[in-house]
């Protein structure tokens, strides 16, 4: 079991390198073909590993926008029938100096996980936000700032 919960640690850690790295082919092999996400609260969905990777390579890949993810404090729980979840606390920033953009906040992933040919791959992934905030890159001036509590967001 402590296996297990290392080996899905490795994988999300992986995740957020080819995330950041921009090396979305690598990151959709961490899929099980018929993965999905549900990113921004689930705004931004996509089945399927191929459309996976082409909505990251459009709407990532553009190599002037620099990300940065970290998943901190990973709550995984095994389960005896090759299935796992996971919750994760996020810290992001995605930095666009083409558009004098600094997004920035945290979330809270919530995964599924499973063995798929021997090896732990994620089945689902996506996030809530915490908060986020953009801000202007040349002066730091706040364009926005909303929060998981505001009345429009409260879920």
């Amino acid at each position: 079991m402590l296996d297990d919960v290392e080996s899905i640690r490795r994988l999300k850690y992986s995740y957020f390198r080819y995330l950041d790295t921009k090396h979305f082919r690598d990151l959709g092999k961490l899929f099980v073909a018929d993965g999905t996400t549900a990113y921004e609260a689930g705004t931004l969905r996509q089945e399927g590993r191929e459309a996976i990777v082409e909505f990251l390579i459009s709407s990532l890949g553009d190599p002037g926008i620099i990300t940065f993810h970290t998943g901190h404090h990973p709550e995984i729980d095994v389960r005896p029938d090759g299935t796992a979840s996971g919750i994760w606390y996020l810290e992001d920033r995605v930095i666009v100096p083409a558009f004098d953009l600094v997004l920035g906040g945290t979330a809270l992933y919530e995964d599924e996980y499973v063995i798929d040919d021997g090896e732990w791959r994620i089945r689902h992934t996506g996030y809530h936000r915490i908060y986020e905030e953009r801000r202007r890159m040349q002066t730091g001036e706040l364009i926005s700032f909303t929060t998981r509590f505001d009345a429009a967001n409260a879920s």
